[in-house]
């Protein structure tokens, strides 16, 4: 009998651990009075979620003054054991004062570097008081920036940490005496990464830290990289091992591959109040026009944190609106604290108009000299029949209003039998240029028109005409990946593709604001959305007097879209027969990176050796460059290979062997396509096959997008 309660109390002690809590503690600061952090309450509030999911016992506290900082650490710490495993997340502002890291509560009166060691919370003490548990995960998003300038011995960054006794790790959002970014989207460059990836089934915390430190300084150009120290005496996963590993769509290596989180986030709601008109921003993407003494709804919004602007004719008013979950926030734009901007213009392009014809009258006068929409075509058929006959000095395709009707050979002759008689725009699409003439044809004519080289000019915004045609789309090769296989028949249709990515400039010019990181006017505009991208072509459409070719609907979610990352998730339906900007089709891409080419006998869009027409990380530098600086190829498009990644409409698919004419990708999926690899990318995802994809809402700073138009 003794020999078998020792053997129990033997068991009871090696299995202790296993019955051990993994238990959370997630804390974000932001209302500080030195400096408002626009997205820690969002990357505390996501983490909090993503934790819950997971099976974490968290709790999750925002904007703690110090009182309730020592309170939530002190109570939270009450609840270990030793058999826990305790994850402890923070983010807003820290400082390192005299080698020691210390976060900094909110509403607390700090003026010197005594009264904030005092004021704040140590790590040290932390750390101490975390090591009662089995194991102990720390995670700092902290020191966005120096707020207390006012003392030499706060210094930027924070210091190396020693850990405890115990099996501790400290993981920092970037390297000792660095600072950490807020970042531009929803969540900080560190915690968007960390969300991405602590979901992953079956990774280790050391490789977890490794992958998010890599994607971190990729995001940043190397101006953050995340560390970490400490002992781990056993491995640590945030999800173990599943034991089938599901298929997944095969994506370069090069391209950031979205993964699905556990949990989707929290969601509570916004009340607008306002006695005037105006339309409603919310963090920069427009949501409504709201009428005088509106008073709506907007529902489903993910916990966090959010910038409101009301923009009339008269001001600017800004608000922000803490959203909490299954809460309604109230947000009253006539409340004397609303932060009113000086009044100013804003360009009516930035709204997305539906499927119609925008008269010229009700249009913003913008000066944009590269923008020079052509004039309408003309049709109008009569009774009767003639010829027609053409000589042109170029070959290309023949036009008669918006029709085609063959194809013509330079410098030779050609004849047209039983043309309807009336009024025509006659056009003559080359390559490289174009000829568009009136012409009249009477009942019974025979008319004859000859041109000359001087009646051709080059397309407008460095757009140039593709003829249609048929070609093998995908590989042959087996050394490819799978996904660019089999090879299939693709009939497309004739189509205008601008020269070059869009550059800087002409997204500025349309849209008012410029998101790249690195900036200049020649440089493709990069962090821009699948979303924001069909806007511009809206806008741009508008602008130039054509019909846009995409409907956005806001107020619904897609069932279409099965990515779970996206939080936007709106319905984009396409008229593909306006005459508007658009992104290209997978198929239309690869057509004119391809040069029609049937066999791939360039791996590259215009050469086998991608040196000579593609930016990529062997020989960018590890920096992006402006539009046109390597070679084109045979039909003189620049960058189809490298510099940055490129929109596509389609779903991410396999293919199919089918003959396919025009195809516009499946109807359903998780990514948009994204084609032709980037500057700080792999060589191999430059090929003018290699297929990737993003959800549609990422963003990045090598990714960028073309435009497409019909040619009527």
């Amino acid at each position: 009998m003794k020999q078998a309660v020792i053997i129990m109390l033997l068991l009871i002690t090696c299995l202790s651990p296993l019955w051990g809590m993994r238990k959370a503690l997630v804390i974000g600061n932001a209302n500080y009075n030195e400096q408002v952090l626009r997205n820690s309450i969002n990357d505390a509030s996501d983490v909090y979620n993503a934790l819950k999911g997971l099976g974490f016992s968290a709790s999750l506290f925002t904007d703690l003054n110090r009182e309730g900082f020592f309170r939530a650490v002190g109570e939270f710490v009450s609840t270990l054991t030793p058999s826990d495993e305790v994850v402890f997340f923070y983010s807003g502002h820290a400082a390192q004062i005299e080698g020691k890291n210390y976060l900094i509560p909110v509403n607390e009166y700090i003026d010197s570097a005594t009264r904030c060691a005092y004021l704040s919370y140590d790590t040290s003490m932390l750390l101490d008081e975390l090591s009662r548990a089995a194991i102990s995960i720390v995670i700092l998003d902290a020191c966005r920036d120096n707020p207390f300038a006012f003392s030499r011995s706060i210094r930027s960054g924070l210091a190396p940490m020693t850990v405890s006794a115990g099996s501790q790790c400290v993981i920092f959002a970037t390297e000792q005496g660095r600072t950490a970014s807020d970042g531009e989207g929803r969540n900080s460059p560190f915690t968007e990464s960390l969300l991405a990836n602590i979901t992953t089934p079956g990774i280790k915390i050391t490789d977890l830290i490794q992958r998010v430190s890599n994607e971190v300084a990729i995001k940043t150009q190397e101006r953050q990289i995340p560390y970490s120290t400490g002992t781990l005496r056993q491995d640590f996963y945030f999800v173990k091992a599943e034991p089938v590993t599901p298929i997944s769509p095969v994506i370069p290596p090069s391209i950031p591959q979205e993964r699905k989180p556990v949990v989707s986030p929290s969601y509570g709601s916004i009340k607008v109040k306002t006695s005037f008109g105006g339309d409603l921003y919310i963090d920069g993407e427009f949501s409504q026009s709201l009428f005088a003494g509106d008073q709506p709804i907007i529902k489903d919004i993910a916990v966090g944190v959010y910038e409101l602007k009301l923009v009339s004719p008269k001001e600017t008013i800004i608000r922000l609106a803490n959203v909490n979950k299954n809460q309604t926030t109230m947000i009253d734009f006539d409340a004397p604290d609303s932060y009113r901007e000086e009044p100013k213009k804003i360009p009516e392009q930035q709204i997305i108009i539906p499927e119609q014809q925008i008269p010229h009258s009700e249009k913003q006068s913008i000066e944009l000299n590269s923008l020079t929409p052509l004039s309408p075509i003309t049709k109008k058929v009569s009774v009767g029949t003639g010829a027609l006959t053409i000589e042109s000095p170029l070959a290309g395709d023949l036009y008669l209003g918006g029709d085609f009707i063959g194809k013509l050979t330079a410098k030779t002759s050609k004849k047209f039998s039983n043309v309807q008689a009336g009024s025509y725009t006659l056009e003559v699409m080359h390559q490289n240029s174009f000829c568009r003439k009136e012409i009249r044809i009477y009942n019974k004519d025979n008319l004859k028109v000859t041109l000359s080289q001087t009646e051709f000019s080059k397309y407008p915004d460095g757009f140039q005409y593709i003829s249609g045609g048929t070609f093998q789309m995908g590989t042959q090769f087996l050394n490819r990946s799978e996904d660019e296989r089999p090879r299939h028949e693709v009939q497309i249709l004739p189509f205008l593709m601008k020269k070059t990515e869009v550059e800087q400039k002409l997204w500025t010019d349309v849209m008012g604001y410029n998101p790249s990181e690195i900036k200049g006017d020649s440089y493709p505009v990069t962090n821009v959305s699948f979303y924001e991208a069909v806007q511009f072509c809206n806008a741009l459409s508008i602008l130039n007097g054509l019909t846009p070719c995409y409907k956005i609907d806001k107020s619904k979610t897609d069932p279409n879209n099965l990515c779970n990352l996206d939080t936007l998730r709106y319905i984009i339906s396409c008229n593909w027969n306006a005459s508007g900007y658009r992104l290209p089709t997978e198929a239309e891409w690869e057509y004119a990176s391809r040069c029609g080419d049937n066999y791939n006998k360039l791996q590259f869009s215009g050469s086998n050796d991608a040196n000579d027409v593609a930016w990529n990380s062997k020989n960018s530098e590890n920096k992006i460059h402006p539009v046109a600086t390597k070679n084109p190829n045979q039909w003189g498009f620049y960058d189809l290979s490298g510099n940055v990644f490129e929109w596509c409409w389609d779903y991410y698919d396999i293919y199919k062997k089918d003959k396919k004419v025009h195809p516009k990708g499946a109807e359903k999926g998780v990514y948009r396509i994204a084609r032709g690899g980037s500057f700080n990318g792999d060589i191999d995802a430059c090929s003018s096959t290699a297929r990737g994809g993003f959800a549609p809402n990422f963003k990045g700073n090598n990714l960028g997008f073309r435009i497409v138009r019909n040619v009527h």
